[in-house]
């Protein structure tokens, strides 16, 4: 009996590290977010200073080196940090790769959208999804395209069917942590607007607002942004349409 207690408990403990195992896998940075870490130590400073070249607090620097776990760094943090870095010697090109910009990046891989056709692009390759969103110099958020997509996608399995579906492009941050910037949102127009739902809002001028849906009557629209955290108002008659987001990823 003792021998079976034995084989058990030996097994159990086998079990209970694998899991543990695998948990602490999941916990660990990405490899941009370690290698944003070397470029740093490369470039010689202390994460304090970088944060404090960006305007941000240390605390949320730390979050890009030592927990974040997606593949690629939002698209616009990366080139601030490549204006920091270069001044101390490091290539800017090597910067913008932990966007998936350049070698070893988007631009490298099979995925990468296809190439402009005269004014806009045409589906190609399974890719149907239309990208109506378009970042403008500067811009908190972005505009919708005024025309033709500049380009396509693959579509996510849970917009098959859906023939108005479209996506675009996250710019900025101020919905971290839910979206980062370079991220595509998915929309289905069809999808109803509910209370705390997340939004597209396409405004009057052609501009595009990434929140997250409040109420709204007669005369206001009322969203919340997470970063800095706050509620905006939209006089009603400045609003469009509004769109349901039904998921996000990266580009692909």
């Amino acid at each position: 009996m003792f021998l079976v207690y034995l084989r058990n408990h030996v097994k159990q403990n086998r079990w209970t590290t694998a899991a543990l195992c695998g948990e602490m896998s999941r916990m660990e940075p990405s490899e941009a977010a370690r290698r944003l870490k070397a470029l740093r130590e490369r470039a010689g400073l202390p994460m304090r200073a970088v944060s404090e070249s960006l305007g941000w607090t240390l605390t949320r620097y730390q979050h890009y080196e030592d927990r974040y776990r997606r593949p690629y760094l939002p698209l616009e943090f990366v080139r601030r940090l490549a204006d920091i870095f270069a001044q101390r010697g490091v290539d800017p090109g090597e910067v913008m790769s932990l966007a998936g910009v350049g070698p070893g990046g988007l631009t490298s891989l099979p995925s990468a959208p296809p190439p402009l056709v005269g004014n806009g692009a045409h589906p190609i390759g399974g890719r149907d999804l239309p990208i109506m969103g378009a970042v403008r110099g500067g811009n908190e958020g972005f505009y919708f395209n005024d025309g033709e997509p500049k380009e396509y996608l693959r579509r996510p399995p849970f917009l098959d069917g859906v023939a108005n579906a479209f996506a675009l492009y996250v710019d900025g941050d101020s919905m971290e942590p839910r979206y980062f910037a370079g991220e595509i949102l998915y929309v289905n127009p069809n999808r109803p607007i509910t209370r705390n739902c997340f939004v597209a809002v396409e405004l009057t001028d052609g501009q595009g607002l990434i929140k997250q849906f409040l109420r709204r009557d007669d005369s206001l629209v009322v969203l919340r942004q997470f970063n800095p955290a706050k509620e905006i108002r939209v006089q009603s008659d400045q609003v469009r349409h509004i769109y349901r987001i039904t998921g996000a990823g990266e580009a692909g």
